[in-house]
């Protein structure tokens, strides 16, 4: 049964998050301060590498070992690293999937943010154009996950996105013994018309 991650971890991960970005822009300019010449898929890349050791960095209960590199092939971009130690609790899942959105930073993602109250909530319905509700009554907006006893995990997110179309859901995530994680199943909360195209 998945167990309900408490808002206090919740905010720890975000913190974390956002001290690896304001971490980030100051190794990036001191790296690059000097050195204009540089190609932008190269500044690109250099700057997803120290983005990616600022993340780990700031990470409790996540870890890999050696650094985390990038390969960037037109607008494909893979992250090349070891295996990632995670801990077994649903807090260091919830980690886990935070840390490799950012990774991967996608347009989606970009786009998306988790919400874990019912205050976040309502800014996110506010917000939207011509929302309409689907699900009136919502238990709980906060994560929750469980890991199984042959390594893989199922992760509940609340989330707010605007990637394609405008909407707010319950989503189920499972994380595979390879340590990927797969969309699988959404609960759809609310609903607008502000999609933006997620290129």
């Amino acid at each position: 049964m998945a167990v309900i991650i408490n808002l206090d971890d919740v905010e720890r991960i975000r913190e974390q998050i956002a001290r690896a970005h304001a971490l980030t822009a100051e190794r990036f300019r001191d790296a690059f301060a000097a050195q204009s010449d540089i190609p932008p898929n190269e500044r690109w890349r250099v700057h997803l590498e120290i983005q990616a050791a600022a993340l780990l960095e700031t990470a409790r209960d996540v870890r890999v070992a050696g650094r985390i590199r990038y390969d960037i092939v037109g607008r494909i971009v893979t992250p090349r690293h070891a295996r990632f130690t995670i801990e077994r609790t649903p807090e260091a899942l919830l980690e886990y999937w935070m840390l490799s959105s950012e990774l991967l930073a996608s347009a989606g993602w970009r786009m998306t943010k988790l919400l874990a109250t019912p205050a976040e909530y309502n800014d996110a319905l506010r917000g939207m154009q011509q929302p309409q509700l689907v699900c009136a009554l919502v238990a709980s907006f906060l994560p929750a996950g469980e890991w199984h006893a042959d390594g893989t995990a199922l992760l509940e997110v609340t989330l707010y996105t605007r990637a394609e179309e405008e909407r707010i859901e319950r989503r189920h995530l499972g994380l595979d013994a390879n340590q990927e994680l797969h969309f699988h199943s959404r609960e759809l909360i609310a609903e607008g018309r502000g999609g933006v195209p997620a290129t």
